[in-house]
């Protein structure tokens, strides 16, 4: 899909009042492999998709609020920007529904973490075909400079596609990171990078700059549950 294509299917969402646009419009295609979707396997009952984001072969985090769709993960063909998600077969990896760890007591501690297993027919996990990102758990001071974010969003209907954007930390309270980097329906669950480092060090998980002047996400390495939780699923995945 070109640019202006995308461009034009994130604007007809709008409609819908679910963007959180800071400012101005800056969502780009995204070709970042690690990004995928999440969401159940009966979309009649139970509707809706949040982002996911690989780090590791086989465990990946999202929101704590995505807890009821967390069944399936989908992930794009290489060098694919978008596409229906049914044909998806080869690139789609069912949640261990047992390794799923969550939490969503408030605004800056709303995460998930879950280990998906390998594909059916590929018998590969997904990190090993869509590579993953780092999570940052150690630095506890913030970044400085530009953020980026990498999301899906619907283009279709069974249709998704990955978008960027960049922006910056506005502020950060008890584990809270109140950003700058646009957003859509279906960002919730998207990591937000430090491109410096290349780590994970948020989950971006409200939008607010549409009404609120800023969107939220937790911090990750501030959230010691969520670290226990991420060092947890590596562990496991190291001991298989």
């Amino acid at each position: 899909m070109t640019s202006a294509a995308l461009l034009s299917a994130i604007a007809s969402l709008g409609s819908i009042h679910s963007n959180s646009i800071c400012e101005n419009d800056d969502r780009k295609e995204s070709s970042f492999a690690p990004v995928g979707m999440v969401r159940s396997r009966d979309q009649l009952s139970n509707p809706g998709y949040c982002t996911l984001t690989l780090i590791s072969d086989s465990c990946a985090l999202t929101a704590g609020h995505c807890l009821h769709l967390i069944e399936e993960a989908y992930f794009f063909p290489p060098n694919a920007n978008t596409g229906e998600v049914v044909p998806f077969a080869e690139h789609k990896y069912v949640a261990d529904k047992n390794s799923i760890r969550a939490l969503q007591t408030r605004i800056g501690n709303d995460w998930a973490v879950v280990r998906l297993k390998a594909n059916t027919l590929t018998g590969l996990l997904p990190g090993k075909v869509h590579g993953f990102v780092e999570p940052e758990l150690t630095d506890v001071s913030l970044p400085e400079g530009t953020l980026e974010l990498h999301a899906t969003q619907s283009s279709a209907p069974k249709a998704f596609e990955r978008f960027s954007a960049s922006g910056d930390i506005l502020s950060a309270e008890n584990s809270i990171l109140f950003h700058s980097l646009d957003t859509a329906a279906g960002s919730s669950g998207s990591l937000i990078l430090n491109p410096q480092s290349g780590r994970a060090v948020a989950i971006h998980t409200h939008g607010g700059c549409d009404t609120m002047k800023n969107n939220k996400a937790t911090i990750i390495p501030w959230a010691s549950y969520l670290v226990k939780a991420i060092r947890a699923c590596l562990h496991s995945e190291r001991s298989r």
